[in-house]
C-alpha cells in the first residue's frame, strides 16, 4: 500500500491545483490521514544529526589556536537586507573560520542539550570558543541553541513551573558566562497538551533575557507543517523575537519515494504551503518569521533512474559539500515541478540524490522575501565545506554595495584610504570587488579623481 501511495505522490507533482485536489480526493478515498505521506514520523535532521554525532569528539582548543592563525578580518563593506541566520552544530566548529560573517547577522550554537527537570546535561565547550568572540567581532550575534526533544521530555519540563524556570535559569547563566547574545529554543516532538505551557515557557523566558541582557534575542524553531497543531504560531511570534521555521525534510530518509528534500512548489505539502501556512497562521506577523532551508539533502536506493522513482531502502542525508561532488561526477537534472536539482546514479544499485544547490536556494530566498519575511537560514554552517557558491547566492539575494570611503578595511576612513585609492588609479594596487564598493562615493562603477575629491571632503567633515 505505502508503495502504491508513493507511485501516486510521485505522479502528483505537476505545479497546478487539480493535482492537488487530486491527491486530497486520494486521501479520502484510501483513509489514509497526509501524514502517512510526510514526514511527521520521521525524527527531523537535527534529532537526527545530533544523535549521529553525540559521541563525536572535538579538538575545541586545537581548532581555535589553528583557526586564531587563519582568521582575518573580512570584506565588510556591504549591508544585508535581511536577517541570516545559520546553525553551527558543534560538529563542524572546525568550520567557523571559513564562514562569511559579512554575509550573516545570527550564529546558532548547536547545542545546549537540555534534561527534561531543565538542567544542562552537555554544553560542548560553550562557552570556551574563540567563535564567539570573533564573530560579535565581526557584528554578527551568537545565540546558545537548547535542544530537547521528545513528547514525554517536553511534558515533564513545559508542564511543570520549577523546571521552566530552572531552564530559564540555566540558559541565562550559560549566556552571560559567554557573554553572548541570546538564545535559540529548539524543542521538537511537541505533544498538544503542552501548547498552552510552550508559550508561557517562552513568555517567561524571553521577559528574563531581555531583562537581563539588553538587545538580546530569543528565537526558536519551529516545524514546517503542526501535524497536530500544538504550536501557538501566532502567540509564540507575538512574544519571542522570530520563529526558524525548519522548511525542510519534505521527503526524508524514510520516504517510499526519491523526491526533493525542500520543494518550493509542486506538493501537498511545500515551502510555499508552509509560507502561507505561517503567514495565516501568525496572524501575518512576517516580520518575525525567518525561513529556514537546507544545506543537506537525501540519497536514497531506488527502484529505477525514473524521477520521483520508489524507495528501495533507507535514504542517507548528504551535506551539500557531498551532493555537489555526486553531482559533478554524475551529472544532475532540475525538476521544474519542485524547483530543485536531483542526481541519477548507479552504484551497485541505483541512486537517486537530491539536494538544494544556489539556484534552487535563491528561488526560495525570492520567496520568503515576496512575503516579507523578516530573513532566511540554513541548516547548516560547515556543510558547504570551504565552497563559495552558496554564499554566493546569499550574497545576490540579500547583500548591497555600501560606499563607506574604507577601503583598506580597517575600520577608519582616514588618509591610508586616500593613499590606496591613489595606488589603485596608478595601477599600483588592484582593488577586490567590494573594496571598488566602498571607494565608489560617486556611484559612476568606477573609481577615480572624484571619489578621492568626495573622500577628502568626507576625512574633513565637508
Amino acid at each position: 500500500m505505502l508503495q502504491f501511495t508513493g507511485i501516486v505522490v510521485g505522479l502528483l507533482t505537476q505545479k497546478t491545483k487539480m493535482k492537488r485536489y487530486i491527491l486530497i480526493a486520494f486521501l479520502v478515498i484510501t483513509g489514509l490521514n497526509p501524514s502517512v505521506l510526510f514526514s511527521q514520523a520521521e525524527l527531523s535532521i537535527h534529532i537526527q544529526e545530533l544523535l549521529q554525532h553525540r559521541y563525536d569528539v572535538i579538538d575545541f582548543t586545537g581548532i581555535d589556536s589553528i583557526g586564531g592563525l587563519t582568521l582575518q578580518i573580512p570584506e565588510r563593506n556591504r549591508t544585508l537586507s535581511a536577517e541570516v541566520i545559520g546553525y553551527l552544530p558543534y560538529w563542524e566548529y572546525e568550520e567557523y573560520p571559513n564562514l562569511r560573517y559579512d554575509l550573516l547577522t545570527q550564529i546558532n550554537y548547536f547545542s545546549a542539550e537540555m534534561s527534561s527537570t531543565g538542567t544542562i546535561e552537555n554544553l560542548h565547550n560553550w562557552p570556551n570558543l574563540d567563535m564567539i568572540d570573533y564573530a560579535q567581532s565581526q557584528g554578527v550575534v551568537v545565540k546558545l541553541c537548547a535542544t530537547l526533544f521528545g513528547n514525554t521530555e517536553l511534558t515533564t519540563l513545559l508542564g511543570n513551573p520549577i523546571y521552566r524556570q530552572n531552564a530559564i535559569n540555566n540558559l541565562l547563566d550559560a549566556v552571560l558566562d559567554a557573554g553572548a547574545d541570546g538564545v535559540d529554543i529548539d524543542f521538537e516532538l511537541l505533544p498538544y497538551s503542552q501548547r498552552e505551557n510552550m508559550v508561557q515557557f517562552i513568555t517567561d523566558l524571553t521577559a528574563v533575557f531581555h531583562a537581563a541582557i539588553p538587545n538580546s534575542i530569543v528565537t526558536m524553531a519551529t516545524p514546517a507543517v503542526d501535524w497536530n497543531g500544538s504550536w501557538d504560531y501566532e502567540a509564540l511570534a507575538n512574544i519571542s523575537d522570530g520563529l526558524f521555521i525548519m522548511a525542510y525534510n519534505y521527503h526524508w530518509s524514510g520516504s517510499v519515494t526519491a523526491g526533493p528534500v525542500a520543494p518550493l512548489d509542486g506538493f501537498f505539502y511545500d515551502v510555499g504551503w508552509t509560507i502561507d501556512d505561517y503567514l495565516f497562521y501568525s496572524g501575518g506577523n512576517s516580520e518575525k518569521l525567518i525561513l529556514g532551508l537546507p544545506y543537506y539533502g537525501y540519497d536514497w536506493p531506488v527502484a529505477d533512474n525514473q524521477i520521483y522513482t520508489p524507495t528501495t531502502g533507507t535514504g542517507t542525508a548528504r551535506i551539500y559539500s557531498v551532493a555537489s561532488n555526486l553531482a559533478e561526477a554524475y551529472g544532475q537534472s532540475w525538476d521544474e515541478a519542485s524547483s530543485t536539482h536531483w542526481i541519477s546514479y548507479n552504484s551497485d544499485t541505483w541512486r537517486q540524490c537530491w539536494y538544494d544547490d544556489s539556484l534552487s536556494l535563491s528561488l526560495k530566498y525570492q520567496a520568503a522575501m515576496e512575503a516579507e519575511f523578516a530573513g532566511v537560514g540554513m541548516w547548516a554552517l560547515g556543510y558547504d565545506a570551504g565552497t563559495t557558491e552558496l554564499w554566493g547566492a546569499i550574497e545576490d539575494q540579500f547583500s548591497s554595495c555600501a560606499p563607506t570611503g574604507d577601503v583598506n578595511l580597517d575600520d577608519t576612513v582616514n588618509v591610508l584610504d586616500v593613499i590606496q585609492i591613489v595606488n589603485n588609479i596608478l595601477g599600483n594596487y588592484e582593488f577586490s570587488e567590494n573594496q571598488i564598493c566602498a571607494g565608489d562615493l560617486n556611484g559612476d562603477l568606477s573609481i577615480d579623481l572624484l571619489d578621492i575629491v568626495m573622500l577628502i571632503n568626507m576625512i574633513l567633515g565637508n
